[in-house]
């Protein structure tokens, strides 16, 4: 890849969309969408200065036709610049999309195929894909695997207990999200030098899992075959008994599509507290005594805990715990209420560490120093990830 080619990276999460502007590895901006309270509210890093950006949107499905007059208004992009290729993150429960692929034709139509097992994160792929296509219609559009990473783990901790001939045929795995964060950590550590043989990632955001690491690589993470299943998420249930799944969607008389809506979007933090989906609103609710606030926030950490205390058990033991995403790397509440039971995993917090730990720019260390095995916070880097990725697929 030529030193001056510009590499446009697009993150759609579920409740936010990222980009990154690349000229070869230099990164030249970062632009966030993230939707809050019914409206659209957008930041951007250029250069050296973090800025807010005014904009009026109440969609992200109408986020990416902004990115570029924003960069040019900043002069960060010439009007003769071409961008050469597109990273975007794919999250899709197949074998297809356990690697990354260039996004063509064929590789679209499959994705729509896959379309209703995943809804809410296979909808946004295809938005910005399609974009994307229309905005830069000579850009090699790259998808970068959000399961890649998780291809490592041992066979046993793929399979659900059904029968492996149906398994097999219609590909029910345990295929795992989140890799692209997880990865990005997992870099961030061993250029550091402090990859111990065993790590717990903690990614708490909108979505959230944990992943057992071990020797640099994936050994299981709590999402399984969509990004539906595991610990309870911001808008998301969580695993579920498919019983009592049934029994909700013949009560409430759904749609099979309005019972996928139902679990994805208005469970949850938000379906618990009956209030917000957002961890630091809670909080606040709940410091003026809001009984749901309390009740969804002690679910949704009794969930992590129990996670966290499995995947130690997974690898016979843990040596460190990362905190990442946007809740792990912003709420020192939270982290402290987490570890407050993991004691006899020999997690002591630094106090004082933790609760100036906001948002931090780098690797940062919060545990107690000589009375607690290593744990830190790591800001995800998921676009530089994605670009190496995109650098490895094309060569």
């Amino acid at each position: 890849m030529a030193v001056d080619t510009l590499t446009l990276i697009a993150n759609p999460g579920s409740a936010s969309r990222k980009y990154a502007l690349y000229r070869g590895d230099d990164e030249v901006a970062r632009l966030s969408f993230e939707l809050k309270e019914g409206r659209i509210v957008c930041s951007g890093w250029f250069g050296e200065k973090h800025l807010p950006v005014p904009i009026d949107l109440y969609n992200l499905t109408d986020v990416a036709g902004h990115v570029m007059p924003i960069l040019k208004e900043h002069n960060l992009l010439n009007d003769n610049e071409a961008t050469a290729f597109i990273g975007l993150r794919v999250v899709a429960p197949s074998s297809y999309f356990l690697k990354d692929c260039l996004l063509e034709d064929g590789t679209v139509d499959k994705l729509r195929e896959l379309r209703a097992r995943a809804p809410l994160h296979i909808d946004a792929t295809l938005q910005e894909y399609e974009a994307w296509h229309a905005l830069l219609p000579d850009a090699r559009i790259v998808g970068v695997s959000d399961s890649a990473f998780h291809a490592t783990k041992p066979d046993y901790a793929w399979n659900y207990g059904v029968r492996l001939q149906d398994a097999d045929r219609f590909e029910i795995k345990r295929f795992g999200y989140h890799g692209i964060s997880v990865e990005s950590v997992v870099h961030t550590l061993r250029a550091a030098g402090k990859l111990p043989p065993r790590v717990i990632v903690a990614h708490l955001g909108s979505g959230a899992s944990i992943t057992a690491v071990q020797g640099g690589k994936s050994m299981d993470n709590t999402m399984g075959y969509s990004p539906l299943e595991g610990l309870i998420m911001s808008t998301r249930v969580g695993s579920i008994d498919p019983t009592a799944s049934n029994v909700l969607q013949s009560n409430l008389q759904l749609s099979d599509e309005q019972m996928e809506d139902y679990l994805n979007s208005h469970s949850g933090l938000l379906g618990l507290s009956e209030i917000s989906s957002a961890v630091n609103e809670l909080l606040t609710h709940e410091s003026n005594g809001h009984h749901g606030a309390h009740l969804a926030l002690e679910t949704y950490i009794f969930a992590i805990r129990k996670a966290i205390g499995s995947m130690a058990a997974a690898m016979g033991g843990v040596d460190m715990l990362i905190f990442t995403g946007a809740v792990g790397e912003r709420s020192p509440q939270t982290r402290e209420r987490i570890i407050e039971r993991l004691h006899f995993l020999d997690f002591f917090l630094d106090e004082d560490t933790n609760k100036h730990c906001v948002d931090p720019g780098d690797l940062t260390l919060i545990s107690h120093i000589g009375h607690s095995k290593p744990m830190a916070v790591v800001p995800a880097n998921e676009a530089r990830e994605m670009l190496r990725r995109v650098q490895a697929l094309i060569g």
